[in-house]
Protein backbone atom coordinates (compact mmCIF):
# COMPACT_ATOMS: atom_id res chain seq x y z
CA UNK A 1 0.00 0.00 0.00
CA UNK A 2 1.64 3.10 -1.13
CA UNK A 3 2.53 5.91 1.95
CA UNK A 4 3.21 8.76 -0.51
CA UNK A 5 2.02 10.09 -3.44
CA UNK A 6 4.00 12.27 -5.67
CA UNK A 7 1.82 13.47 -8.08
CA UNK A 8 2.63 15.88 -11.66
CA UNK A 9 5.06 17.71 -9.75
CA UNK A 10 7.33 20.45 -11.31
CA UNK A 11 9.47 23.28 -9.67
CA UNK A 12 11.81 25.33 -11.35
CA UNK A 13 14.09 28.37 -10.24
CA UNK A 14 14.87 30.70 -12.83
CA UNK A 15 15.49 28.91 -16.60
CA UNK A 16 16.43 25.37 -14.20
CA UNK A 17 13.54 22.82 -14.28
CA UNK A 18 14.62 20.83 -11.36
CA UNK A 19 11.38 18.68 -11.69
CA UNK A 20 9.09 18.22 -14.75
CA UNK A 21 6.06 16.23 -14.07
CA UNK A 22 7.26 14.07 -11.59
CA UNK A 23 5.43 11.21 -10.43
CA UNK A 24 5.77 8.22 -8.12
CA UNK A 25 5.06 6.03 -5.06
CA UNK A 26 6.51 4.96 -2.17
CA UNK A 27 5.02 1.82 -0.60
CA UNK A 28 4.88 1.63 3.27
CA UNK A 29 7.25 -0.82 5.29
CA UNK A 30 9.48 -0.93 2.38
CA UNK A 31 12.72 0.82 1.12
CA UNK A 32 13.26 3.01 -2.29
CA UNK A 33 16.65 4.32 -3.24
CA UNK A 34 16.16 7.19 -5.34
CA UNK A 35 18.75 7.32 -7.99
CA UNK A 36 19.86 9.18 -10.77
CA UNK A 37 22.99 11.11 -12.32
CA UNK A 38 23.97 14.89 -10.97
CA UNK A 39 21.15 17.47 -11.44
CA UNK A 40 18.57 14.32 -11.85
CA UNK A 41 16.27 16.09 -9.10
CA UNK A 42 17.14 13.59 -6.03
CA UNK A 43 17.65 16.66 -3.48
CA UNK A 44 14.39 18.89 -5.05
CA UNK A 45 12.45 15.57 -4.53
CA UNK A 46 13.24 15.80 -0.78
CA UNK A 47 12.73 19.18 -0.73
CA UNK A 48 9.29 19.15 -1.80
CA UNK A 49 7.79 16.53 0.06
CA UNK A 50 9.13 17.92 3.45
CA UNK A 51 8.22 21.45 2.70
CA UNK A 52 11.55 23.33 1.84
CA UNK A 53 10.23 24.40 -1.24
CA UNK A 54 6.92 24.71 -2.74
CA UNK A 55 6.89 22.66 -5.78
CA UNK A 56 4.89 25.25 -8.79
CA UNK A 57 2.14 22.95 -9.53
CA UNK A 58 1.30 19.05 -9.24
CA UNK A 59 0.18 17.31 -5.68
CA UNK A 60 1.94 15.31 -2.71
CA UNK A 61 -0.08 12.74 -0.55
CA UNK A 62 0.71 11.26 2.48
CA UNK A 63 -1.01 8.30 4.02
CA UNK A 64 -3.75 9.82 1.73
CA UNK A 65 -3.87 13.31 2.93
CA UNK A 66 -3.07 15.96 0.71
CA UNK A 67 -0.13 18.01 2.40
CA UNK A 68 0.96 20.36 -0.15
CA UNK A 69 0.52 23.47 1.90
CA UNK A 70 1.51 22.39 5.31
CA UNK A 71 4.54 24.19 7.13
CA UNK A 72 7.52 21.94 7.77
CA UNK A 73 6.89 21.41 11.21
CA UNK A 74 3.32 20.29 10.34
CA UNK A 75 4.87 18.09 7.88
CA UNK A 76 7.56 16.15 10.70
CA UNK A 77 4.17 16.40 13.36
CA UNK A 78 2.22 13.86 10.30
CA UNK A 79 4.97 11.53 10.38
CA UNK A 80 7.73 13.28 8.04
CA UNK A 81 11.41 13.55 8.56
CA UNK A 82 14.38 14.11 6.84
CA UNK A 83 18.19 14.28 7.22
CA UNK A 84 20.21 16.22 5.22
CA UNK A 85 23.71 15.70 3.21
CA UNK A 86 25.27 18.83 5.76
CA UNK A 87 24.01 16.88 8.60
CA UNK A 88 22.94 20.27 10.75
CA UNK A 89 23.80 19.05 14.30
CA UNK A 90 24.28 20.86 17.05
CA UNK A 91 27.81 20.65 17.30
CA UNK A 92 28.45 21.96 20.69
CA UNK A 93 25.80 20.09 22.54
CA UNK A 94 26.02 16.52 23.48
CA UNK A 95 25.11 13.77 21.42
CA UNK A 96 22.60 12.93 24.16
CA UNK A 97 21.00 16.92 24.09
CA UNK A 98 20.96 16.20 20.47
CA UNK A 99 18.56 13.85 20.32
CA UNK A 100 16.34 14.90 23.34
CA UNK A 101 15.60 18.61 21.68
CA UNK A 102 13.89 16.11 18.73
CA UNK A 103 11.67 14.13 21.29
CA UNK A 104 8.20 14.11 20.26
CA UNK A 105 5.83 13.68 23.35
CA UNK A 106 5.32 15.75 27.19
CA UNK A 107 6.75 19.20 27.33
CA UNK A 108 8.49 19.58 30.67
CA UNK A 109 10.32 23.26 29.82
CA UNK A 110 7.28 25.60 31.13
CA UNK A 111 9.08 27.05 33.99
CA UNK A 112 5.32 27.15 36.20
CA UNK A 113 5.32 23.36 35.56
CA UNK A 114 8.97 22.93 36.81
CA UNK A 115 8.25 25.43 39.73
CA UNK A 116 4.98 24.39 40.76
CA UNK A 117 5.11 20.73 39.79
CA UNK A 118 8.70 19.60 40.10
CA UNK A 119 8.17 15.85 40.53
CA UNK A 120 5.99 15.58 37.49
CA UNK A 121 8.53 17.58 35.32
CA UNK A 122 10.92 15.00 37.10
CA UNK A 123 8.94 12.43 35.55
CA UNK A 124 8.91 13.48 32.33
CA UNK A 125 12.79 14.50 31.98
CA UNK A 126 13.91 10.51 33.26
CA UNK A 127 11.57 9.43 30.31
CA UNK A 128 12.51 11.72 27.63
CA UNK A 129 16.61 10.88 28.72
CA UNK A 130 15.53 7.19 28.95
CA UNK A 131 13.87 7.59 25.39
CA UNK A 132 16.65 9.45 23.91
CA UNK A 133 19.34 7.00 25.47
CA UNK A 134 17.35 3.79 23.73
CA UNK A 135 17.95 5.89 20.81
CA UNK A 136 21.11 5.80 20.46
CA UNK A 137 21.47 2.52 21.48
CA UNK A 138 19.40 1.46 18.42
CA UNK A 139 21.54 3.29 15.96
CA UNK A 140 24.45 2.20 18.26
CA UNK A 141 26.30 5.29 19.27
CA UNK A 142 24.86 4.84 23.07
CA UNK A 143 28.62 5.11 24.41
CA UNK A 144 29.05 8.46 23.20
CA UNK A 145 25.22 10.06 24.40
CA UNK A 146 27.89 12.78 26.64
CA UNK A 147 30.25 13.27 24.32
CA UNK A 148 30.25 16.54 22.42
CA UNK A 149 28.74 15.81 18.70
CA UNK A 150 31.96 18.04 17.38
CA UNK A 151 33.96 15.22 19.11
CA UNK A 152 32.24 12.51 16.76
CA UNK A 153 33.63 10.36 13.95
CA UNK A 154 31.80 11.67 10.48
CA UNK A 155 30.31 7.92 10.37
CA UNK A 156 28.94 8.69 14.20
CA UNK A 157 27.77 11.76 13.01
CA UNK A 158 25.61 10.34 10.38
CA UNK A 159 24.31 7.78 12.99
CA UNK A 160 23.68 10.85 15.44
CA UNK A 161 21.57 12.50 12.26
CA UNK A 162 19.18 9.31 12.30
CA UNK A 163 18.35 8.57 15.55
CA UNK A 164 17.74 12.51 16.30
CA UNK A 165 14.84 12.18 13.22
CA UNK A 166 13.96 8.78 14.88
CA UNK A 167 13.11 10.68 17.67
CA UNK A 168 10.54 12.24 16.28
CA UNK A 169 8.39 9.45 15.68
CA UNK A 170 8.27 9.71 11.66
CA UNK A 171 6.77 7.02 9.79
CA UNK A 172 8.58 7.78 6.77
CA UNK A 173 11.72 8.86 6.78
CA UNK A 174 14.18 10.45 4.09
CA UNK A 175 17.74 9.76 3.82
CA UNK A 176 19.64 12.06 1.76
CA UNK A 177 22.90 9.52 1.19
CA UNK A 178 23.39 8.13 4.67
CA UNK A 179 26.67 6.32 3.13
CA UNK A 180 28.28 8.36 1.46
CA UNK A 181 32.28 9.57 2.50
CA UNK A 182 31.86 6.45 5.34
CA UNK A 183 34.90 3.44 5.49
CA UNK A 184 33.96 0.08 5.01
CA UNK A 185 32.43 -1.09 7.94
CA UNK A 186 30.77 2.48 8.58
CA UNK A 187 29.00 1.91 5.61
CA UNK A 188 28.27 -1.79 6.88
CA UNK A 189 26.32 -0.34 10.11
CA UNK A 190 24.51 1.76 8.23
CA UNK A 191 23.11 -0.92 5.91
CA UNK A 192 22.13 -3.06 8.83
CA UNK A 193 20.59 -0.17 10.54
CA UNK A 194 18.32 0.87 7.32
CA UNK A 195 17.10 -3.25 7.19
CA UNK A 196 16.27 -2.93 11.07
CA UNK A 197 14.57 0.24 10.42
CA UNK A 198 12.41 -1.22 7.81
CA UNK A 199 11.94 -4.27 9.75
CA UNK A 200 10.92 -1.89 13.15
CA UNK A 201 7.98 -0.93 10.51
CA UNK A 202 9.29 2.26 9.10
CA UNK A 203 9.27 3.41 5.79
CA UNK A 204 12.49 4.93 4.22
CA UNK A 205 13.44 6.84 1.01
CA UNK A 206 16.56 6.65 0.23
CA UNK A 207 18.89 9.30 -1.81
CA UNK A 208 22.07 6.98 -2.83
CA UNK A 209 24.69 6.89 -5.24
CA UNK A 210 26.53 3.65 -4.99
CA UNK A 211 24.26 0.75 -7.15
CA UNK A 212 25.95 -1.93 -4.91
CA UNK A 213 24.50 -0.34 -1.93
CA UNK A 214 21.22 0.39 -3.63
CA UNK A 215 21.08 -3.51 -4.48
CA UNK A 216 21.83 -4.30 -0.48
CA UNK A 217 19.04 -2.15 0.68
CA UNK A 218 16.39 -1.41 -1.89
CA UNK A 219 13.05 -3.00 -2.13
CA UNK A 220 12.43 -0.72 -5.15
CA UNK A 221 14.25 2.34 -7.11
CA UNK A 222 13.11 5.00 -8.85
CA UNK A 223 15.56 6.58 -11.63
CA UNK A 224 15.07 10.54 -11.75
CA UNK A 225 16.74 12.01 -14.64
CA UNK A 226 16.24 16.00 -15.26
CA UNK A 227 13.76 16.32 -12.75
CA UNK A 228 11.40 13.53 -14.52
CA UNK A 229 10.79 9.67 -12.93
CA UNK A 230 11.87 7.60 -15.79
CA UNK A 231 11.71 4.17 -14.30
CA UNK A 232 10.27 2.63 -11.19
CA UNK A 233 10.85 -0.76 -10.18
CA UNK A 234 12.55 -3.83 -8.63
CA UNK A 235 16.65 -2.69 -7.97
CA UNK A 236 17.79 -5.53 -10.67
CA UNK A 237 15.16 -4.18 -13.15
CA UNK A 238 16.51 -0.78 -12.88
CA UNK A 239 19.83 -1.13 -12.58
CA UNK A 240 20.76 -3.92 -15.06
CA UNK A 241 18.85 -1.49 -17.75
CA UNK A 242 21.19 -0.95 -20.15
CA UNK A 243 19.51 2.69 -21.32
CA UNK A 244 19.27 3.77 -17.69
CA UNK A 245 23.07 2.47 -17.30
CA UNK A 246 23.71 4.85 -20.30
CA UNK A 247 22.34 7.52 -18.67
CA UNK A 248 23.73 6.76 -15.29
CA UNK A 249 27.46 6.91 -16.38
CA UNK A 250 26.40 10.07 -18.97
CA UNK A 251 26.91 8.91 -22.18
CA UNK A 252 23.35 10.51 -22.51
CA UNK A 253 22.17 13.63 -22.29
Amino acid sequence: MAILNVENVSKSFGGIQALDDCTFTVRADEVTCVVGPNGAGKTSVFNVITGFIKPDNGTIKFDGQIIDGLSRQSRVHLGIARTFQNLRLFEEMSVLDNVLVCLKGREATNPATAIFRPFYTSAVMKDKRERAMALLEEVGIAHKANDEASMMSYGQKKLLSIARILATDARLLLLDEPTSGLSASALDNMVALIHRLRDLGKTLLVVEHNTRIVQRIADEVLFLHRGTVLAQGRPDEIINNKELGRIYFGEVH
